[in-house]
C-alpha cells in the first residue's frame, strides 16, 4: 500500500518500455554468453554487471547515423559581478563588516554544458553547471552541479492531444510557473497532458511526484493546470498546487519528540497559486511581445501558533510568553515584461512587485527576491536547516516576510554575447515590535545589483 502512495513511479513507464525496439537477431542472448557468471555468492548489487558491461560496449559501436535522432550540444560561458547589502535593524550583515556573512561584492565565473538527444518518440536532456567564485584567495575550482538530467517519451501521440512522461532531475521552475516559488530541485516523475481546442485555446495538465528525503520516505506532489491563448486573444490562466508535507513519514530519523515535530514544520506547506497573464504585440513598440501578469498564492496548512505544540512537549517549557505567529500565509506578485532576445540587438526587460508573508512559501523554495538572510536563519528553528532549537516571534526570520521589487534586463550585443542586469530590493513586511509583541523577527533591508556577461554557443 505504501508503494501506491508514491504516485505511480513504477508502472508509469510501462507503455514506453513496451515500445522499446526488439533485440537484433544477430545479438548473442545474454543467458548464452560465456562472459556472464551465475554465482550464488555474488553480491546482489553487482548481479549481471558483466552482461551490462557487454551491452554498453556493443552500444559504443553504434553510430548516430545508425540509430537516428537529433543530438545537440550547446553551452554558456558567464562572468558575473554582484553587489549586495543586507541590513538587520540598521547593522550591515555582509562581509567584510560581518566576517561570517556573505561578501558585499562577489565575482563569479560559470560554464554550462547542455546535451540534448531526441527521436520521434523519446528524448533525454543533460545540463552540467560549473559555477565558481573568482579570486586568487577566495576563488574556487571544484563546484560542479548536475543541474538537469532527465529522459522522457511520448506515450500517446496525436494531432490535438498528446501525453508525455518524463523522469529524472531538473528545477521545479523548469516545469511550473511562478515568480516567488519553485526554486527547489525536482527529482521525480512528471506527466504532461496537452489538448488543443481550436475555438477555446490550449489546455495542459502537468502532474508530478518528487523525492524530498528517501531516508524518511518523504515525497511531495505537485500539479499545474493551465489554459493558454484563451479564445485566441492572448489570455493565459494557470493554477498550481504543491504539497511539501507530502506522502509518507515526515519524521526526521535522528530526532524524536518535540525536536522531531519542530523539524517537520519546515515542510508544513500546501501551497496553491493562481496566475493570469495577457500578452500582445503592439505596433508602437515594434511588435515586440508585451505581457502583463499577476498571481496570488496561499499556504493551506499554515498554523496560527506553529510552535505551541513544540513548546508544550519541551521540559522545561521555555518562558516565551504569547508566541502565536498568526497564519501569515498569503503572497502575491504582479509585473510586466517586454521583448524577447533571439538575435543581435534584441532586448527584453521584466519588472515586478512581490509581497510574501512569513508562512506563505517554504524558505528553501523561495524563488523571489527574499531577504538576503546571509546568516541562514529559520522561521521555526534558529537555523534554516531545521537545527538549533525553536525560535520566538522576536527571532523568527526565514526568507519570506518581505515586500519589494525587481527589474531584470537583457540585451544582445551580438548573436552570441548578451549582457544581463538585475536590480532588486526588499523590506521586512511585518517586523517584530516589542511594545505590541506583534510581527516576526528583525527589520531587514536587502539590496542587490548584478551584471552578467553571457556567451552562448
Amino acid at each position: 500500500m505504501k508503494l501506491m502512495k508514491l504516485f505511480p513511479f513504477y508502472w508509469c513507464f510501462f507503455p514506453l518500455l513496451a515500445q522499446a525496439p526488439a533485440v537484433s537477431q544477430s545479438t548473442t542472448p545474454i543467458a548464452q554468453s560465456p562472459d556472464v557468471q551465475f554465482n550464488a555468492k555474488t553480491d546482489s548489487s553487482s548481479k549481471d554487471m558483466d552482461a551490462l558491461r557487454r551491452w554498453l560496449q556493443d552500444k559504443r559501436l553504434v553510430t548516430m547515423r545508425e540509430i537516428g535522432g537529433d543530438l545537440s550540444l550547446s553551452g554558456e560561458v558567464r562572468t558575473e559581478f554582484q553587489a549586495a547589502s543586507e541590513y538587520d535593524d540598521g547593522k550591515q550583515m555582509r562581509a567584510p563588516i560581518n566576517p561570517k556573512g556573505r561578501p558585499m561584492f562577489a565575482w563569479d565565473v560559470e560554464v554550462n554544458l547542455m546535451l540534448d538527444y531526441r527521436t520521434d518518440r523519446t528524448w533525454a536532456a543533460i545540463k552540467l553547471e560549473f559555477d565558481n567564485d573568482m579570486g586568487q584567495r577566495s576563488g574556487t575550482v571544484n563546484r560542479i552541479k548536475l543541474e538537469k538530467a532527465y529522459l522522457g517519451g511520448r506515450v500517446i501521440p496525436g494531432s490535438t492531444f498528446f501525453f508525455d512522461a518524463e523522469i529524472g532531475r531538473r528545477y521545479l521552475f523548469n516545469v511550473f510557473d511562478s515568480k516567488i516559488e519553485f526554486a527547489s530541485m525536482f527529482d521525480g516523475v512528471l506527466f504532461r497532458f496537452n489538448k488543443a481546442f481550436p475555438s477555446v485555446g490550449d489546455m495542459y495538465l502537468n502532474m508530478a511526484s518528487f523525492i524530498i528525503d528517501d531516508k524518511t520516505k518523504h515525497y511531495g506532489v505537485v500539479a499545474e493546470l493551465g489554459a493558454l491563448r484563451i479564445a485566441n486573444i492572448g489570455l493565459n490562466m494557470k493554477y498550481s498546487l504543491i504539497d511539501w508535507y507530502g506522502i509518507g513519514d515526515q519524521n526526521e530519523s535522528d530526532l524524536s519528540g518535540a525536536l522531531n515535530e519542530l523539524a517537520d514544520l519546515r515542510y508544513r506547506f500546501l501551497v496553491s497559486q493562481f496566475l493570469t497573464s495577457y500578452q500582445f504585440f503592439p505596433e508602437w513598440i515594434g511588435r515586440r511581445i508585451v505581457k502583463f501578469y499577476a498571481a496570488a498564492l496561499v499556504n493551506h496548512l499554515a498554523l496560527d501558533d506553529p510552535l505551541e505544540r513544540v513548546y508544550s512537549k519541551m521540559n522545561p517549557r521555555p518562558n516565551v510568553g504569547n508566541q502565536a505567529f498568526g497564519k501569515k500565509n498569503w503572497g502575491w506578485y504582479a509585473g510586466v515584461s517586454i521583448g524577447m532576445v533571439k538575435k543581435k540587438y534584441d532586448w527584453a526587460v521584466d519588472a515586478n512587485f512581490q509581497w510574501v508573508q512569513a508562512q506563505a512559501v517554504p524558505s528553501f523554495d523561495i524563488l523571489g527576491i527574499g531577504r538576503g538572510n546571509s546568516q541562514g536563519l529559520g522561521v521555526y528553528t534558529v537555523s534554516d536547516s531545521g537545527s538549533g532549537g525553536p525560535t520566538t516571534k522576536a527571532t523568527a526570520t526565514g526568507n519570506g516576510n518581505y515586500y519589494g521589487f525587481e527589474v531584470d534586463g537583457l540585451y544582445a550585443l551580438t548573436d552570441n554575447l548578451t549582457i544581463q542586469s538585475d536590480v532588486k530590493m526588499s523590506w521586512t513586511l511585518d517586523p517584530y515590535h516589542q511594545q505590541t509583541q506583534s510581527g516576526l523577527g528583525d527589520d531587514f533591508i536587502y539590496k542587490q545589483a548584478e551584471v552578467e556577461f553571457i556567451y552562448a554557443f
